[in-house]
C-alpha cells in the first residue's frame, strides 16, 4: 500500500505479499521509499513487518517478514 503520509494501513495488509497479518499488530514496519516526481514528494511503501517475541528460556527475539521471507532477529549482546 503506498501512502504519502507514511502511516501504516489500518487493515495491516502487507502489500509485498498480499498477506494480511493475523493476530498481534507488528511492533515495527519495514518500508521502501519511492520518489513520485508527479507529486514532488517521497512516498513510503510497506514491504514487511517485525514482531517481538520471547523464547521459552525468556530471551527476546524478533520475527522479520518481508514478502515470503521470514527471518529471526536477535539483539547483539556481545
Amino acid at each position: 500500500m503506498v501512502s504519502g503520509d507514511g502511516e501504516m494501513p489500518e487493515t495491516e495488509d502487507n502489500s509485498a505479499s498480499g498477506e494480511v497479518y493475523k493476530g498481534e499488530r507488528p511492533q515495527f514496519r519495514v518500508v521502501q521509499t519511492e520518489y513520485n516526481s508527479k507529486l514532488g514528494k517521497t512516498l513510503f511503501k510497506d514491504v514487511g513487518a517485525m514482531w517481538r517475541g520471547t523464547s521459552k528460556s525468556g530471551n527476546e527475539f524478533y520475527t522479520l517478514k518481508i514478502g515470503k521471507l521470514r527471518l529471526l532477529v536477535f539483539p547483539n549482546d556481545r
